[in-house]
């Protein structure tokens, strides 16, 4: 169904938290799409929006400071304090949702992150970019402006985490960086985008998320540390060395990530077995994601393996640190995984 939104911006206000990425860089020259973020400088958010007043007739606009820096910097305390942030900004019965900017290398983690703890039913639209503003054919604007849109639709609420990029509104649970350098790169492979935004910017859902986010989920107001989870990747010849290392580093969980649809070499299924008896979690997925890993194979089950839905490992991974936060049992955690 098509909502088309009168646009009204003096009548609401949507918090905007920058967080750096490419989307607040400044570039170095028209054509510079690759070591931008190298050479290049960031912008903090207010000067990222005085950029673009446009969104002014969208909405009113509050900044909230919280730094910029590239993704691959973005770590797991700052998820904390970005969740606790946007929980209590969202409290403000004058705000109407937020907009957070981000890197898209590690975007689709933090917005999962997110779409599991922040406890608030308003819009979160996170945003990226490809190219920063300076460079020719920047998706830096229509993104930015496409965020507020969707942060501003009445059917925004109750959706959780939204990712809005290339003119597509993204489920966090969903969403993965598919490609490097391309426009089109952030994509729901398994169950497409919610909706889009058209030429004339009406913005269209066409379905709404199903599994526990935001006020239905669990894992609402962690607010601790989250426990040590590593992955492990099957490969021809792999062995334990690397899983070994991983528990001698403090590992309280595992995500192993199988050949399709979730087998390992017999070094490391020999590893799995011991890191279980220790009492180590393990959930089992595979690199072909599109669908859950079975556990009716024979022994998976009485192996103590817990199996992984159809999320891509990386968010696979977050979701057993939450779990295992919660001080959850192993079978309370395969309910868990079948249920988001």
């Amino acid at each position: 169904m098509t909502v088309t939104l009168s646009v009204q911006g003096a009548e609401m206000t949507i918090v905007f938290i920058g967080t750096g990425g490419t989307i607040s860089n400044r570039g170095t020259a028209p054509d510079n799409f690759v070591d931008y973020l190298d050479v290049g400088t960031m912008m903090p958010a207010d000067e990222l929006l005085a950029g673009h007043p446009e969104i002014q007739q969208i909405s009113q606009t509050r900044v909230e400071p919280f730094g910029t820096l590239r993704s691959k910097y973005m770590t797991s305390g700052h998820w904390l304090q970005l969740a606790e942030r946007l929980t209590s900004v969202l409290a403000d019965d004058d705000i109407r949702g937020a907009v957070v900017s981000h890197g898209t290398g590690t975007l689709e983690e933090t917005a999962w992150f997110l779409h599991l703890t922040v406890n608030s039913a308003k819009p979160i639209v996170l945003v990226g970019a490809q190219r920063p503003g300076s460079t020719l054919g920047s998706d830096t604007p229509l993104n930015l402006l496409d965020a507020f849109r969707v942060a501003a639709h009445p059917r925004s609420y109750g959706i959780g985490v939204a990712v809005v990029m290339n003119r597509q509104i993204h489920s966090a649970r969903d969403v993965v960086k598919a490609a490097n350098h391309r426009l089109d790169a952030l994509q729901s492979p398994v169950r497409g985008p919610l909706g889009v935004l058209h030429a004339d910017h009406v913005v269209e859902y066409w379905r709404r998320p199903v599994h526990p986010h935001t006020t239905t989920s669990a894992f609402v107001d962690v607010g601790t540390p989250l426990p040590r989870v590593d992955m492990v990747y099957a490969y021809t010849d792999a062995d334990a060395t690397a899983l070994e290392a991983f528990r001698a580093a403090g590992a309280t969980g595992l995500v192993v990530v199988g050949y399709p649809p979730g087998t390992l070499t017999k070094s490391l299924d020999d590893a799995v077995d011991a890191a279980i008896a220790d009492g180590i979690v393990v959930v089992q997925a595979s690199r072909a994601y599109f669908e859950p890993a079975v556990m009716t194979r024979a022994g998976l089950i009485e192996r103590g393996l817990v199996a992984n839905s159809d999320l891509a490992p990386q968010k696979a991974r977050i979701l057993l640190q939450l779990a295992l936060a919660q001080r959850m049992d192993r079978a309370a955690i395969h309910k868990t995984f079948a249920a988001y």
